[in-house]
């Protein structure tokens, strides 16, 4: 998915919102920060996708302020609330006539947990999010997709998306009986995206193997990911894409995948073609070379 001129207004802010966060102190540190953003924004070619600009800006942030990891503090917070909450979910799963499609809703609704696109966070909506979410409608067409493909594979990689999200992909997963699972995670710190001790930390480590995606952006650029990684993404039965970013990366990519995210960002709703606040269950058939 190529980018647009409103993805730039959108980069700026976050930018300045994370400065805000860790320096709001110093002005001048944020000012040449802000600066260097502008500058890129400027230049950066529409054709490439929206994380690949995200990839550059928080790089700026992480070199100009020293800080490299700027959503630390945001992730443990993150982690705490999402296992909170897990055991109720999971009890409303175990409980369900369809413990996969609930358990679906869960991994999906997760993905709110979204501090790239959230200028005010109110505790994750901690208040109604077990019951909206458990009556939340899904497409049938994609779940009854999705249910047998997992049906089919032996091998499923999921890539993973926002911290806290992954604590209910953990729910999902469990449902995947008798199924070799990886789970993918960034290799650096971007923003607040999964990596490898935010997910340990989140216990998917009980229930998947593991893996770095050998990238600092968000979602999943394949050309910035080592061979075996990419090797990896090649060879196994099903590849599930969690969140918005991962479909910027890989909406035009050739193999097929099922993408799990809820439309945030109306740029990627018109893409999709289904508004914001959708949850969306998209099977991606790949483009042919």
């Amino acid at each position: 998915m190529q980018s647009c001129t409103d993805c730039i207004p959108c980069f700026v802010r976050q930018a300045q919102e994370t400065l805000k966060r860790i320096i709001a102190d110093d002005d001048a540190l944020s000012h040449r920060t802000l600066q260097r953003v502008l500058r890129e924004a400027a230049d950066f070619p529409l054709e490439q996708t929206p994380p690949a600009m995200a990839q550059t800006i928080h790089r700026i942030i992480r070199e100009e302020t020293g800080n490299l990891d700027p959503y630390a503090e945001i992730k443990t917070e993150s982690t705490r609330i999402a296992l909170e909450l897990a055991p109720k979910a999971r009890e409303i799963i175990d409980a369900s006539d369809d413990p996969f499609t609930m358990a679906l809703r869960f991994s999906i609704a997760g993905n709110i947990m979204d501090f790239a696109l959230m200028s005010i966070w109110d505790d994750f909506e901690t208040g109604n999010f077990i019951e909206s979410t458990a009556g939340q409608l899904l497409n049938d067409s994609g779940v009854r997709n999705l249910r047998e493909a997992v049906e089919k594979a032996e091998t499923i990689l999921i890539l993973g998306d926002n911290v806290g999200e992954a604590v209910f992909d953990k729910l999902f997963i469990e449902q995947l009986k008798n199924k070799r699972v990886i789970y993918a995670v960034k290799g650096a710190p971007v923003i607040n995206d999964v990596t490898l001790q935010d997910a340990r930390d989140s216990g998917l480590d009980e229930v998947a193997e593991l893996v770095e995606n050998g990238s600092d952006a968000p979602g999943t650029i394949l050309d910035d990911c080592p061979e075996t990684f990419r090797d990896l993404f090649d060879r196994v039965d099903l590849v599930i894409a969690k969140g918005q970013a991962n479909y910027e990366t890989l909406s035009t990519c050739q193999r097929p995948l099922f993408f799990l995210t809820r439309i945030k960002c109306p740029v990627i709703g018109t893409h999709i073609g289904e508004p914001v606040g959708s949850w969306v269950v998209k099977e991606h058939k790949g483009i042919l070379s």
